[in-house]
């Protein structure tokens, strides 16, 4: 599926964003300990070049990006925590594009962020956590599926050097979601 939204990102059209909002996962297709709806699932047109304040985010880099969706989910005593971001782009060629050129950074920065021994999901995929003592227990993974970048983030891992089962499970599922979406 390729998107040539007319007035992408004035809120003219919400293709992209449904779609977004779509691949997001709903509260009962998480495990039962992450079923507390932290933040509902929701999705916003982008208008190019505002994916993100942040570069070092698989966000921050937008062009041809169409929407992005985010959901959050917690446990009960808030000890655990996980997240879903989706940017939606114009086809799978700008989604590889993006992919690629936010990939390097990661794992290039070494004093910044651990790499982390993760099976391949979707295209392409990279699981790190941050190198500080304070980020160690929240691990990410980057995927790239057809025209979506999702990211999942879950906070509580006590794994170490390689990802956290749940994550892995969550990422799997992310993962199906978008190859149903493209």
């Amino acid at each position: 599926m390729s998107f040539a939204l007319a007035g992408c990102g004035t809120g003219t059209k919400l293709g992209g964003a449904d779609v977004a909002k779509k691949v997001l996962p709903p509260g009962e297709s998480l495990p039962a300990e992450l079923r507390t709806v932290a933040d509902k699932p929701s999705s916003r047109p982008l208008a190019a070049k505002k994916c993100s304040y942040f570069s070092d985010t698989p966000g921050g880099w937008c062009k041809d990006a169409v929407a992005a969706g985010d959901a959050g989910y917690r446990s009960s005593d808030k000890s655990r925590t996980a997240r879903f971001h989706v940017v939606v782009y114009r086809s799978d060629t700008a989604a590889r594009k993006a992919f690629r050129l936010w990939g390097p950074y990661v794992r290039n920065s070494s004093t910044k962020y651990q790499v982390l021994n993760a099976e391949t999901l979707g295209s392409e995929s990279v699981a790190f956590a941050g190198n500080k003592d304070w980020t160690r227990d929240d691990q990410k993974l980057v995927i790239h599926q057809g025209q979506f970048i999702g990211t999942v983030e879950y906070r509580g891992s006590t794994a170490q050097g390689t990802a956290d089962p749940t994550l892995i499970k969550l990422a799997k599922m992310f993962t199906e979601r978008m190859r149903q979406g493209d």
